[in-house]
């Protein structure tokens, strides 16, 4: 399981490079690809948020009833929330942007500050979290995590890409070779 979650920090990863790269374009006063921005944020907020953080609360409770990290388990599961919350609000701003309705300041500051709490963020469950998780908890901790938290395919990265996030998939593809 640790491994499927790596593999989709991989797949956040790519998606938030791709938007990077888009962020630049807007900072740099080129014209960004604002509907693959969009795409991006959407997708953050279906899959990530949706069915991978789940997962992870699910392994931080069973490591915070071992008392394990206890303040780092907490801060992350306040992350999730938090993440969830700057998703949510990008995404109105950018959509409010797109409409000619938002500064491009305010949502240059909005990605800027969204793009490092989402990789300090991935950065912290991997460096801290996955390696104590793979240490202490047992194949029948797995064995719950698995059956208790539904699973659901990525729409971008999973067996068939859905055809919302077709050209976003190709262009992480693209990009990435």
């Amino acid at each position: 399981m640790l491994n499927q979650l790596l593999t989709e920090h991989d797949h956040i990863r790519k998606t938030l490079n791709l938007l990077e790269m888009q962020f630049l374009d807007l900072c740099r006063g080129r014209t960004p690809d604002l509907p693959m921005m969009r795409s991006i944020v959407v997708y953050i907020q279906e899959y990530p948020e949706q069915a991978h953080h789940p997962l992870e609360d699910m392994i931080f409770s069973i490591l915070l009833e071992r008392e394990e990290k206890v303040k780092l388990l907490q801060n992350l599961m306040t992350d999730h929330t938090e993440l969830e919350l700057v998703t949510r609000k990008l995404r109105e701003s950018l959509e409010s942007y797109i409409k000619g309705d938002f500064s491009k300041e305010m949502l240059k500051h909005q990605f800027s500050t969204f793009l490092i709490k989402q990789r300090q963020h991935l950065y912290t469950e991997e460096i801290e979290i996955y390696p104590l998780a793979q240490r202490i908890l047992t194949k029948a901790d797995w064995d719950k995590i698995y059956s208790t938290v539904p699973r659901r395919e990525d729409p971008v990265f999973g067996e068939r890409t859905q055809n919302d996030y077709e050209l976003l998939y190709r262009e992480i593809e693209g990009n990435n070779q």
